[in-house]
C-alpha cells in the first residue's frame, strides 16, 4: 500500500469517526461479555455518564437485570454468521438512578468477535404507557366481551394474575348477584356503537365484592371498522353504602329493562326508515313506467287536439280509462306505504290469509324479480292483532329468501309460505331453495348490523328488526333453520282471542 492509499485511509476513517460521533444515536463497541470498547458522544448523556465511567465497564452493569440474560444471549452468534443484527428494548439505570428505555439494535463486525450496538432513547414514549397501566384501572375486549388486555393497577386491586381472566368473558369477574339484563343493556349499547357506563358488582380474586363505575366504548381501525372494546374503570366501593346494595342492584335491574326498550325502539325505528328509504327509492324506478304511459296518453290526445284532429270519442274515453286506472294503482300503493308509517297500537281482526296476501302484495310491490310463491294454509281463522307488525316482518322475511336466492342465482327460484295453529299460536313458516343459511352464522342472523351482503347493499337490520318486533310487539318467538328444501324462517305468535273457527 502506498503513502498516498494509507493517507487516503486514514482520512477516511477520521471522517467515519467524526460522522459516528455527530450522530443523535448512542453508538457504542462491545465484546462478547458486553465490556464497551468504545462510545460517541451521543452515548454519555443517554444514560448519564462519562466516557471514562463507562469505558471498559461491561454494558450489562447498567442494565436493570430483568434484561441482563436476554441481551448476553443475543452475543452467542456462531461463528459462520458473518452479519448478524438483533433489537432488543431494554431498561437502563441512568448515573441519577432514573430509569431509561432503550431501543437497542446489536450488529456484529465482520472479521471480529466484536458488536456495534446502537441506542435510542424511547422513555418518553413508554414512560405515559407505563404510568397509565401502573395507575389507572382498564381493560380491553374482543367484540364478544372477552377480556383481550387488562392494566397492571386492575390486577393488583382485584387481586387476580393476568393469566386468571385474559380470554375470559367479562361475567368472569362480575358477581353472580349481577342480573342478566344489565349484560344485554351493555351488549346493545354497545352493538349501537354508543358508550355503555354505569356501575358493575365485581368480585376480587378471593371472593370478596366491590363496586365498579365503569365506561365501555368501541375501538375503531383505521377503515372505520369496530375491532373490540376499550373501558375504563373507577373503584366505587367507598361510596356506596354496601347495605343499599339490594335496592341499587333493583334500581340497576329497572334502569335496565328502561334502557333495553327505549333502544330496541330506537333500532325498530331506524330499520322502519332505512327500509322505507330503500322503498321509496325502489318504487320512484317503478313508478315512472305508468307514469311515462300516463304521460304519453295525455301527450298524444293533447297533439291530436293541437293538430285540429278531433279523436273518437270511445276512443277518447279509453285512453282517460287507462290514465286514471295507472292513477289509483299508483295512489293505492303510496297509500299502503303511507300506513306503514304510522303507529299502530290498536289490534285488528284479521284472518292468516289476509295477513299474509297483504305482505305478499307489498313484497310483489317492492320486487323486480318474479319469483313463484306458495301458499299452504291448515285454515282460515280470525283473530285480533297488531296486524301492520306482523305483515312488516313478513315483508322483511321474503325479503331476505328473496335476495339469498338472486345473491345464489338459484333457478327455479321458489318460495314457500306455511301456516298453521298451534296451542293458541299462530305459526308461520317461510322457506327459500336459496340455498341455505351456513352453520357457522345461523345463530348471528338475528344480531344487528349482522349481514352477508355488501355494505352497500344494506346494513343487517331486517331480520334483527323482525325479531324485535316478533319478540316485543306481538309477544311471539322467531328462529331460523335449515332443511333439505334450503332456509326456514318460523313465527310462532300468541292469538289472544280467535272467533268463528
Amino acid at each position: 500500500m502506498s503513502l498516498e492509499e494509507i493517507e487516503i485511509l486514514k482520512k477516511n476513517n477520521q471522517e467515519l469517526q467524526e460522522i459516528i460521533n455527530n450522530s443523535w444515536d448512542g453508538i457504542g463497541i462491545i465484546d462478547k461479555k458486553t465490556r464497551l470498547i468504545y462510545v460517541n458522544n451521543a452515548f454519555m448523556p443517554i444514560l448519564g455518564f462519562s466516557k471514562n465511567e463507562l469505558l471498559n465497564k461491561e454494558f450489562t452493569l447498567f442494565m436493570q437485570d430483568r434484561y441482563k440474560t436476554q441481551f448476553s444471549k443475543l452475543l452467542e452468534v456462531d461463528g459462520k454468521d458473518k452479519k448478524y443484527k438483533a433489537e432488543i428494548d431494554i431498561v437502563c439505570i441512568r448515573k441519577d438512578n432514573v430509569n431509561v428505555y432503550l431501543k437497542t439494535t446489536i450488529s456484529s463486525m465482520l472479521n471480529k468477535p466484536l458488536f456495534v450496538i446502537n441506542i435510542k432513547d424511547i422513555t418518553s414514549q413508554i414512560s405515559t404507557d407505563e404510568i397509565l397501566d401502573d395507575y389507572v384501572l382498564s381493560m380491553h375486549f374482543d367484540l364478544h366481551l372477552h377480556i383481550t388486555k387488562i392494566s397492571t393497577a386492575f390486577l393488583k386491586l382485584t387481586e387476580y394474575k393476568k393469566s386468571d381472566i385474559v380470554g375470559k368473558p367479562l361475567k368472569q369477574i362480575v358477581h353472580k348477584d349481577t342480573d342478566e339484563l344489565i349484560f344485554e343493556n351493555i351488549n346493545k349499547t354497545l352493538e349501537t356503537l354508543q358508550e355503555w357506563s354505569g356501575l358493575l358488582k365485581a368480585v376480587k380474586n378471593d371472593g370478596t365484592s366491590l363496586w365498579f363505575n365503569i365506561k365501555i366504548k368501541p375501538m375503531y381501525n383505521k377503515y372505520g371498522d369496530v375491532i373490540g372494546y376499550t373501558s375504563l374503570v373507577f373503584d366505587a366501593t367507598k361510596e356506596i353504602n354496601l347495605n343499599d346494595e339490594s335496592s341499587l342492584l333493583q334500581k340497576q335491574i329497572e334502569e335496565a329493562k328502561n334502557q333495553i326498550k327505549q333502544k330496541d325502539q330506537l333500532l325498530i325505528q331506524q330499520s322502519k326508515l332505512s327500509i322505507m328509504t330503500e322503498t321509496l327509492q325502489k318504487l320512484s324506478h317503478e313508478w315512472r313506467q305508468p307514469l311515462n304511459i300516463i304521460s304519453l296518453q295525455a301527450q298524444k290526445l293533447e297533439f291530436e287536439y293541437s293538430m285540429g284532429v278531433t279523436p273518437d270519442t270511445d276512443k277518447t274515453i279509453e285512453v282517460l280509462d287507462r290514465i286514471k286506472n295507472e292513477a289509483n294503482e299508483l295512489s293505492k300503493t303510496i297509500e299502503s306505504f303511507q300506513s306503514y308509517l304510522k303507529p299502530d297500537t290498536k289490534k285488528s281482526l284479521t284472518t292468516p290469509k289476509a295477513l299474509i296476501d297483504k305482505a305478499i302484495d307489498i313484497f310483489k310491490t317492492n320486487s323486480k324479480e318474479e319469483l313463484k310463491i306458495e301458499k299452504i294454509y291448515e285454515d282460515n281463522f280470525s283473530f285480533f292483532i297488531l296486524e301492520k307488525y306482523l305483515v312488516v316482518v313478513l315483508v322483511n322475511i321474503l325479503t331476505n329468501a328473496k335476495e339469498q336466492i338472486i345473491r345464489n342465482k338459484i333457478a327455479n327460484a321458489l318460495i314457500e309460505i306455511k301456516q298453521y295453529h298451534l296451542d293458541n299460536s299462530l305459526i308461520i313458516e317461510i322457506s327459500d331453495n336459496g340455498g341455505g343459511i351456513k352453520d357457522e352464522i345461523l345463530h348471528k342472523i338475528f344480531e344487528p348490523y349482522f349481514s352477508t351482503k355488501e355494505k352497500k347493499h344494506g346494513v343487517g337490520l331486517g331480520l334483527y328488526t323482525s325479531k324485535l318486533i316478533t319478540n316485543i310487539k306481538l309477544g311471539g318467538v322467531i328462529t331460523a333453520s335449515n332443511s333439505e328444501f334450503g332456509a326456514t324462517i318460523k313465527l310462532s305468535i300468541p292469538i289472544e282471542e280467535e272467533i268463528n273457527r
